[in-house]
């Protein structure tokens, strides 16, 4: 009888936690002694590396893709065999085209009027 008791106990224990809640009240992360707060922005290169793994044939109007933010391609991109073009940006470019891209993980780019793919790679 006192294994059901102490199941029943634990069982009740359990349901008032789990409705009067174990947290802090304004649900804000703790912080204290010990206690490491992560920090959520992702610092910008200074240098990325930008592909274009290949030209693209698609129905996507460039008016639905995000302007591209750095410099014109062909002023940095060379050829990259066996197929498509690289090229590095530097400075503060690299940091804005780098934060532009992580809020297009598509890598489609309006580049005066014309859809191109474009990946943004950070390089440290």
């Amino acid at each position: 009888m006192q294994v059901r008791y102490a199941v029943a106990g634990l069982a009740i224990t359990g349901l008032v936690l789990a409705v009067a809640g174990c947290g802090s009240s304004d649900d804000k992360a703790a912080e204290g002694p010990g206690v490491a707060v992560a920090a959520e922005t992702t610092p910008a290169p200074d240098r990325v590396t930008v592909h274009r793994p290949g030209f693209i044939d698609t129905s996507i109007s460039a008016f639905d893709v995000p302007a591209w933010p750095g410099p014109h391609p062909t002023e940095f991109l060379r050829p990259n065999p066996p197929s498509g073009e690289s090229g590095e940006i530097v400075g503060n470019q690299a940091a804005a085209t780098y934060s532009a891209s992580l809020d297009n993980p598509d890598a489609l780019w309006n580049v005066g009027g014309t859809v191109e793919w474009l990946v943004v790679d950070p390089l440290r």
